[in-house]
């Protein structure tokens, strides 16, 4: 069993490390993201550089719990190496966490209750944080619209705002895609808990309405840049 344990941890450890690693490498391109979406805690949340910020302190974690003089280094271990990395950590970690953490069903649904609940708080204030960028896109890129069909466009400057926005929309799908995967994450960890005869149904329920928020977010970037696609600029 300890051996599993120590595995497990060491896969952890690995993938997180990985992670770092690839943050650095995706963020070195950088690109002309509006500042708005990338500052706050928000941003920080639901990004790769949330998940560098707490991949760095859960191997931290981890490894002083190896060095610790804890009875139970394995489960230490395998509880350091998700703390507060949440399920963007991976939900097999996460709950195997939690299982060495909470011997109760009830109490270890309770805490993922938690976590959907903070997740789908958080989201809802990255909504509204963002929505004045989108708004912005979106007329710029109608009155961008209207000038290529008059054609009384300057195209260098149509280019640079049509790439700005396009940036804007890539970083914004991204993000939609890892929350996509969060929640995804969350419904694994209910089959699982399912399985083992957990009940669920506080948990799915809680599920439904972040499913619901990210649905929101989703229809409020297909309405936002439903033109960047369609607008033809030379440059």
């Amino acid at each position: 069993m300890l051996n599993f344990f120590h595995r497990r941890v060491g896969t952890a450890i690995a993938a997180l490390m990985c992670a770092i690693f690839l943050v650095g490498c995706q963020n070195m391109g950088g690109g002309d993201v509006d500042p708005r979406l990338t500052s706050g805690e928000d941003a920080k949340f639901f990004s790769k550089s949330g998940l560098q910020a707490c991949a760095a302190g859960a191997i931290a974690g981890a490894l002083a719990c190896a060095v610790s003089n804890s009875g139970n280094k394995a489960a230490c271990m395998a509880i350091a190496a998700v703390a507060g990395c949440g399920v963007g950590a991976g939900a097999n970690y996460l709950l195997d966490s939690r299982r060495a953490k909470y011997a109760n069903n009830e109490q270890r649904i309770d805490s993922f209750i938690q976590d959907v609940q903070s997740d789908n708080n958080k989201l809802q204030t990255r909504i509204q944080n963002i929505n004045v960028v989108l708004r912005e896109n979106q007329q710029t890129l109608q009155q961008l619209q209207r000038q290529v069909s008059t054609k009384q466009v300057d195209q260098r400057k149509a280019k640079q705002e049509l790439d700005r926005i396009k940036a804007n929309k890539a970083y914004l799908e991204k993000e939609l895609a890892d929350i996509n995967a969060r929640v995804d994450g969350y419904q694994e960890i209910i089959e699982k808990e399912r399985a083992v005869g957990a009940d669920t149904r506080r948990l799915q329920a809680e599920l439904a309405q972040l499913s619901r928020t990210r649905d929101t977010l989703k229809r409020a970037l297909d309405s936002a840049y439903s033109l960047s696609s369609v607008i033809k600029v030379e440059g």
